[in-house]
């Protein structure tokens, strides 16, 4: 549990918001914290879904992004904004994870493909 704990008293330390983010993704990913730190974590997290997707793709890190949606805690606006992020941070493959999530869970009700 070490470095997890460590990593764990410097979030709850840390002053600066980005500072704060980087350190919760990187325990709550992570491991090594105890049960109730994890739940500390994933209650901050949830509270900011938009930051850490943000985060999350600028760290080319789509298998965390995966945890996320298995978890539970995406919705189609919050794939909008993603994919609103993702064109504005040249982040293709999150671009196309994000298109096949809304296509499988919310398809595209706005647009008519029909021939």
């Amino acid at each position: 549990m070490g470095d997890g704990n460590a990593l764990y008293q410097s979030f709850l330390s840390a002053a600066r918001e980005p500072v704060r983010l980087d350190l919760a993704v990187r325990c709550y990913f992570g491991g090594g914290v105890s049960v109730e730190a994890s739940r500390e974590l994933e209650a901050y997290l949830k509270r900011r879904v938009r930051p850490l997707m943000e985060l999350l793709m600028r760290q080319d890190a789509l298998p965390k992004l995966e945890q996320l949606s298995s978890a539970g805690w995406l919705s189609p606006q919050l794939v909008e904004d993603g994919l609103d992020m993702a064109i504005r941070l040249k982040k293709t493959e999150a671009f196309v994870w994000l298109l096949r999530w809304k296509a499988e869970h919310s398809g595209f009700p706005d647009r008519d493909f029909s021939l």
